[in-house]
């Protein structure tokens, strides 16, 4: 039956206080961290991470979409 069988997220390691982002922008810091991607991260490296979790239970991956 065609359709959604999994979705995986992956989300990077590396976090950002909110409160220097807060400061840089001049504006009011929401509180807490924010999830940033390293130099050598883009939104394929990002999404082939989703794509091996995935994987990791032995499912194959047959497409890869993005939103």
């Amino acid at each position: 039956m065609p359709g959604i069988g999994a979705a995986a997220a992956y989300i990077p390691r590396y976090r950002l206080p909110r409160e220097l982002i807060a400061r840089e922008w001049g504006g009011a810091s929401a509180g807490g961290e924010k999830a940033v991607a390293n130099h050598d991260e883009d939104s394929l490296t990002l999404a082939l991470g989703a794509a091996l979790g995935l994987a990791a239970d032995g499912a194959p991956v047959d497409a890869v979409f993005f939103a």
